[in-house]
């Protein structure tokens, strides 16, 4: 299309516009200097209606290619692959979607979801999951939003960290670990957290008859306090052990032992005594 800018102007005073001229001094009993006005300002006018055409056309044009570039982002995509390469050695069972949504609101999540058994359990529904397109609702600072069932349920095989054996609590944090790394938390936290389950692995407690369930106690009581703190703004160095909160769980653990043995002595003299 030629730039109107580069056109000449028209000369309505030339003989080639006298029919019009004359025209317009008849209809309108207008002289030639009106007649030269008028067909400028039409000549005008025709000139603003084509830009104003133009402009119309290149908004629409624009609107077009931003929806086309909007409907091209929201179009699944498959990623592709280095072409040679192979399946790990290993498969590995990844945890629950409602564990890694905790993840990801940085919220507390039970240690048995990064175990094997919770991953094992994760992966047995994982295929009724994907099929399953029920959605529920759930709360994320002060807001309700909807989510697939999958990640707002909790399993109802999951155990508290107390009851995990120790060398099972032991190997879950290691994938806790990395799946809370992936989800991109603080590194000061992660850094707290590693150091804080380095020093239960290797507290001197461990050496005594209940030191592995003093641990576990311990360390089942704190990290979701912890977790609460944080949302509070009240945070604090969970890798710094608190000798008397230990010291008071340690008793409390002990005591509830010797009165679990104490009751097995006495329902065991009880059976002994029952006449046959």
């Amino acid at each position: 299309m030629a730039d109107p800018s580069f056109e000449e102007v028209p000369n309505y005073a030339s003989p080639e516009f006298d029919v019009i001229r004359t025209g317009l001094r008849l209809g309108y009993h207008e002289n030639d200097e009106q007649a030269e006005a008028e067909l400028r300002a039409a000549e005008e006018a025709e000139e603003a209606r084509r830009l104003l055409a133009e402009e119309e056309e290149r908004a629409t044009r624009t609107e077009t290619e931003r929806e086309r570039k909007e409907a091209e982002k929201k179009k699944p995509k498959m990623n592709t692959f280095i072409p040679g390469t192979s399946v790990t050695d290993v498969l590995i069972h990844p945890p629950s979607q409602y564990a890694l949504q905790k993840l990801s609101t940085f919220d507390f999540s039970e240690l048995w979801y990064f175990s094997l058994a919770g991953r094992l359990d994760a992966a047995k529904y994982s295929n009724k999951s994907q099929a399953d397109d029920t959605f529920g609702i759930s709360k994320m600072d002060d807001h309700l939003t909807v989510r697939s069932i999958a990640s707002v349920r909790a399993s109802r095989n999951v155990l508290q960290d107390h009851e995990l054996p120790f060398s099972e609590f032991l190997r879950a944090k290691n994938c806790f670990l990395e799946y809370a790394r992936r989800a991109e938390w603080p590194a000061v936290n992660l850094d707290a957290l590693a150091q804080f389950f380095w020093r239960m692995e290797t507290h001197p407690l461990l050496q005594l008859p209940l030191g592995e369930k003093i641990i576990l106690t311990y360390a089942a009581r704190i990290r979701p306090d912890w977790h609460r703190e944080l949302k509070a703004g009240r945070g604090y160095d969970i890798a710094v052990t608190n000798q008397n909160l230990l010291s008071m769980i340690s008793d409390e653990v002990k005591a509830i032992e010797e009165d679990r043995m104490k009751t097995k002595a006495r329902t065991r003299s009880q059976m002994i005594s029952i006449p046959i």
